[in-house]
């Protein structure tokens, strides 16, 4: 089929924007990559995709993904619609962008709760613009970092290109910019919040797992989360001396059993 010459155009402008990402992406270090960026005037726009629509960075790891594949890890989407119905109690910690927190607001619905952990301020208009876009400006966004005591933590923030692998440890071998961010322990926030159960939630806090989970044994104990998808570090967690087998070794303890859910490592209690 040929193309017409606004067709030939629009390809032509993907095919661009597609090797651009492509490009930038592959800089290191990273925070060259967000210079570049600046340097080109390239801003985030709003991309529609079968779930909702998202205000995303073109030039990042998530808004690679979702404007080329219409998904952002379809396996953790999944995981949501296997173990959420309307009505039901969501937690994203590690909200980061609030993809999930759509997808997971999409599913419970208004009858439901969904609570969106993220510790890094500059994600904040974001996760509001995004929870906007897509009528789900009732969810609660909740600006701390989750650990195992009250204070100030500092949160290494890694270039824009990928937010997501900021955290309380810094695994870069360049110095990052940093910020500080009240912490609150998970049997804290849910006391304050007022959730007695959670239905499902997702963890991807990298290598800060260790404090939120372990800082918190009595909400395990006591069987207040069903399900956990949970993203080990063990990477950052060996260079900080901890061990994985400390989490999963109390998770296993308190009748909570791993179970693979499309690709998802998800953790349900079933004593």
């Amino acid at each position: 089929m040929s193309l017409s010459s606004n067709d030939k155009k629009n390809n032509s402008s993907s095919i661009y924007e597609r090797f651009l990402q492509s490009l930038l992406l592959r800089v290191r270090p990273a925070p060259i990559a967000s210079l570049l960026k600046r340097i080109l005037r390239v801003h985030r726009v709003v991309f529609e995709t079968s779930s909702g629509r998202f205000w995303i960075d073109p030039i990042s790891n998530f808004g690679m993904a979702l404007s080329r594949d219409g998904v952002y890890e379809l396996g953790m989407k999944r995981t949501l619609e296997e173990y959420l119905k309307t009505g039901m109690t969501f937690i994203d910690l590690g909200a980061n962008e609030a993809y999930f927190t759509v997808l997971a607001a999409k599913q419970v619905g208004r009858s439901g709760r969904v609570i969106a952990i993220e510790p890094q301020e500059r994600l904040l208009p974001i996760i509001d613009k995004n929870l906007r876009l897509n009528d789900a400006d009732w969810v609660t966004v909740i600006n701390v970092a989750i650990t195992n005591a009250s204070g100030l933590v500092t949160i290494h923030l890694a270039a824009d290109t990928n937010t997501g692998a900021s955290g309380q440890y810094r695994m870069a071998k360049y110095r990052l910019a940093t910020q500080e961010v009240q912490a609150r322990t998970l049997s804290q926030i849910l006391d304050e919040k007022k959730i007695g159960h959670v239905d499902l939630m997702k963890v991807d806090i990298e290598g800060a797992e260790y404090e939120v989970l372990l800082g918190s044994p009595e909400v395990f104990e006591e069987g207040r989360i069903r399900a956990i998808a949970l993203e080990l570090h063990p990477t950052i967690l060996a260079a900080r001396g901890k061990e994985v087998s400390d989490i999963t070794d109390m998770l296993t303890r308190n009748g909570y059993r791993q179970i693979t859910s499309f690709g998802s490592n998800v953790w349900e209690r079933f004593s």
